[in-house]
């Protein structure tokens, strides 16, 4: 018999109700304990999904401190699934609460905090995962023992694209608030893409450049980069959060 794998998620808005549905499929490996919300609607929100599945809502504690105090001893680990400038401290915490954590990209607003919660996961000894489906793909990690294995040849050059109708679609929300945020498209939906190409690539950049476009907005939804790798290889990155309805993305390697 599978014991369940015992969870708190922090932040049911939109996204994190996606993640419940599924959740909720898995209920023979995976247990909801609490949920930490401090919208009421949110978390009215949240509480439809349970009823839908025919199971009670978990308890909700709005202050992620508390969760931790009250619900800590029954967690294995936190799904966290809130605005981006809130990962750092909040990932910290259940680190340091014995917990393992599952993050919601991007992982945090910069590189100072990155290091910070890569020191707090060593020192902890517990497991830190930022969820890019990409990396954890059975095709991109194929194609990255591919690359490794030299099978192609010398790698060349990388060429990603990503678009959405997300300046349009996230218009009065945190995600075009700059300090919540800490950027704009490329950095959101973006994430997904820059993170694959990164896996893909497999070594530090020597050189990076960039343009950004707002649009007329308060963060920016337009965006190049180019970069060049260590060993030399090119790398082109373009995203544009001005599109026609859909997300999708395209990721070339020679």
């Amino acid at each position: 018999m599978t014991s369940k794998t015992r969870v708190a998620l922090i932040g049911c808005g939109s996204m994190a109700r996606h993640h419940i549905k599924d959740m909720l499929n898995m209920s023979e490996t995976t247990e909801i304990v609490a949920i930490c919300e401090p919208s009421d609607s949110a978390c009215q929100a949240a509480g439809k999904l349970f009823a839908e599945a025919g199971v009670d809502a978990p308890p909700n504690e709005p202050d992620y401190r508390q969760l931790l105090s009250k619900y800590g001893s029954e967690l294995d680990a936190v799904f966290i699934i809130t605005p981006h400038a809130y990962h750092h401290d909040q990932t910290s915490a259940c680190l340091e609460a014995g917990l393992d954590v599952l993050l919601e990209k991007p992982m945090v607003l910069n590189a100072d905090e990155a290091r910070s919660l890569i020191r707090k996961r060593d020192e902890t000894g517990r497991l830190l995962v930022v969820a890019f489906p990409g990396s954890l793909s059975a095709q991109i990690r194929t194609a990255v023992s591919w690359l490794r294995s030299g099978e192609f040849g010398e790698l060349l050059s990388i060429s990603g694209t990503v678009w959405q109708n997300w300046g349009e679609a996230t218009v009065d929300t945190w995600r075009q608030d700059p300090v919540i945020a800490g950027g704009g498209f490329l950095f959101d939906t973006g994430a997904h893409m820059l993170n694959t190409v990164a896996d893909l690539a497999g070594e530090d950049f020597a050189e990076v450049a960039a343009w950004l476009d707002y649009r007329g907005r308060p963060v920016e939804t337009l965006a190049a980069v180019m970069g060049r790798l260590a060993s030399g290889a090119m790398v082109t990155i373009n995203g544009c959060g001005e599109a026609t309805p859909w997300c999708e993305s395209d990721i070339r390697v020679f």
